[in-house]
């Protein structure tokens, strides 16, 4: 799988935003799919909330709150069962 295609499918799966579900919730939510062995699934967070940003029109150089942002990492590690890499 490429990286691309990681991306449009997590900006789709994103589509929880619409459904006024937080960035965490969502994460917990979306299936990983083909994407679940690559390594660090639990950064799909990130990549959630990155997404949540870009649909929220915030700026792309907005500040993250980095012990938020790992804690909810942990969250979404724990609600799928997979280990947690950092």
């Amino acid at each position: 799988m490429e990286m691309k295609a990681y991306l449009e499918y997590v900006r789709e799966e994103s589509r929880c935003f619409g459904q006024g579900l937080s960035a965490l919730e969502a994460s917990k939510k979306i299936d990983l799919g083909p994407y679940a062995g690559w390594h660090s699934p639990a950064r799909l967070h990130m990549n959630v909330e990155r997404a949540y940003r870009e649909l929220r029109s915030d700026a792309a150089d907005a500040p993250w709150d980095h012990a938020k942002v790992f804690d909810a990492m942990l969250a979404v590690a724990k609600a799928k069962g997979v280990a947690v890499e950092f």
